[in-house]
């Protein structure tokens, strides 16, 4: 007659152990900002633009993983997100030109909203500048984080943001560079 375990299979045991393993050194070798994502948060105010020499070329911004992630192309126009964070940058063409009117969409987990509610879209300034006024940014699958993007057909390619920032942090600043969608 067949012996009955009462245990778990010792092939089991060790997948899991070797799946924990796994996750474990994940973990310690990955970036405290997720993919892609860089701490764009401070307690400061916001450093004043520096107008680029003539002939200077900006780098284009590039989508970065996780930008995307519950993006809205219906986002209302102009919304108010609350106070105590305020996400602000500059839109620039390759020349490092300013690009007034352009529409820039942010979006961010807060105390009050999740990314799927808590978003608003802007256009630029005769300089260039977007500003959104938000509840600060809350952790949501680890860390607290802004997403920016520009997703509007028109002259200019879409590039989509995510970026984290600290929950005390009261300013983020994410510049865009878009190059021409043709």
């Amino acid at each position: 007659m067949p012996t009955t375990r009462t245990g778990p299979h010792p092939v089991a045991v060790g997948a899991v152990l070797l799946l924990a393993a796994m996750i474990a050194a994940a973990l310690w070798n990955s970036d405290a900002s997720g993919t892609g994502a860089r701490n764009v948060g401070s307690t400061e105010a916001a450093p004043a633009p520096i107008a680029a020499p003539p002939g200077a070329t900006c780098a284009p911004t590039v989508t970065n993983p996780g930008g995307r992630n519950n993006y809205d192309d219906d986002a209302p126009l102009d919304v108010p997100l609350g106070r105590g964070l305020v996400i602000t940058g500059i839109v620039r063409d390759t020349a490092c030109r300013p690009l007034p009117g352009v529409p820039v969409q942010v979006w961010l987990q807060t105390a009050l909203g999740s990314e799927r509610e808590n978003r608003t879209t802007v256009l630029t300034g005769p300089d260039g500048r977007y500003r959104v006024d938000t509840d600060p940014a809350v952790a949501q699958f680890g860390e607290p984080n802004v997403h920016v993007a520009h997703d509007v057909s028109g002259p200019w390619r879409a590039v989509f943001q995510r970026h984290v920032v600290d929950s005390e942090d009261t300013l983020a600043v994410v510049d865009l560079t878009l190059v021409p969608s043709s």
